[in-house]
């Protein structure tokens, strides 16, 4: 029998991460497991003052985002931890992340890019998929979306 505790859902706030969201839910109720919903922003220069002002109130706003992506209905019924993180790249971080927190899936949305936008842009999904340490569900919305 496969044990499920501890699922990580790495969003960016894309209609894309809402339904992978569902998807996250949905297993961690299943499974009663814990749900660990972590963005991952970019690097900025920490050496500058204005950087650092506009990376405190960055953060702000993200956590009151994050807070938002489970509903709260879905936060009664599973343990939610909310987990902001800085890295270049993100897909590095993200794997980084599921091997700190030991999480036993990763739960990703996709662009579902192909072709040249493929190739120039790559995926955050194809990258944790091929270094994660767990199984990755992957996500993606069957409708063209941003």
């Amino acid at each position: 029998m496969i044990e499920i505790k501890k699922i990580l859902l790495p969003v960016d706030f894309s209609k894309r991460s809402a339904l992978a969201t569902t998807f996250a839910v949905s297993l961690a109720q299943e499974y009663k497991a814990k749900l660990h919903v972590l963005h991952v922003y970019d690097r900025l220069p920490q050496y500058d003052y204005l950087a650092k002002e506009y990376l405190k109130d960055r953060k702000k706003k993200l956590e009151e985002a994050l807070a938002k992506v489970v509903p709260d209905e879905s936060k009664a019924t599973i343990e939610v931890e909310e987990i902001i993180a800085e890295g270049k790249p993100v897909h590095h971080t993200i794997v980084e992340k599921a091997k700190e927190l030991g999480d036993d899936v990763i739960v990703i949305a996709t662009h579902g890019r192909t072709g040249l936008a493929h190739v120039f842009l790559g995926s955050v999904a194809e990258h944790v998929i091929r270094h994660a340490a767990c199984p990755v569900l992957v996500v993606r919305n069957s409708e063209k979306s941003s």
